[in-house]
């Protein structure tokens, strides 16, 4: 957390400060979002496509969000731009009302993958970073079964 000068006394010599998140905020902030959204782990071979592309597009505008809120230039809003890059890209993969999904389940599934990689990798580093635990389902998500996951201290 960091403070941001917002009035100062002339004669007094004082001065009035604001509390603003910093990027640990920011990054905590978004680990819980994330958290609580199925896109990034329901089992793919029963998701509604059109319900996908609007988590994508909820996503998408949390982010953005987040983004402003981030220090400009640093890690973690390159990062949320990278993740926002990869849910814009899954929603125009899928063309209107997820109509291209819905005629080809294979583009679906490659769009999912690739939509749930970015995030993995960017969610593992972003975790490092600020030194943060994964609740559980994006745990599974940056460490699928069958591969093993680091001690707490090394994530």
């Amino acid at each position: 957390m960091s403070y941001r000068l917002t009035g100062v006394s002339a004669f007094n010599f004082g001065a009035e400060w604001e509390r603003v998140p910093g990027d640990e905020d920011v990054a905590s902030r978004v680990m819980i979002f994330l958290a609580d959204r199925r896109l990034l782990f329901g089992d793919r071979h029963h998701e509604d496509e059109l319900e996908c592309v609007g988590s994508a597009q909820e996503i998408r505008r949390f982010l953005t969000q987040e983004i402003s809120a981030a220090k400009p230039g640093k890690s973690l809003s390159q990062r949320l731009s990278l993740l926002r890059e990869a849910a814009r890209s899954f929603v125009d993969r899928a063309g209107p009302r997820a109509r291209e999904f819905h005629h080809d389940s294979l583009r679906f599934g490659l769009a999912l993958g690739d939509l749930r990689t970015a995030f993995a990798l960017h969610l593992a580093a972003i975790a490092e970073e600020f030194d943060l635990e994964l609740e559980y389902e994006l745990a599974r998500l940056v460490f699928p079964e069958g591969s093993e996951a680091p001690e707490s201290d090394e994530l």
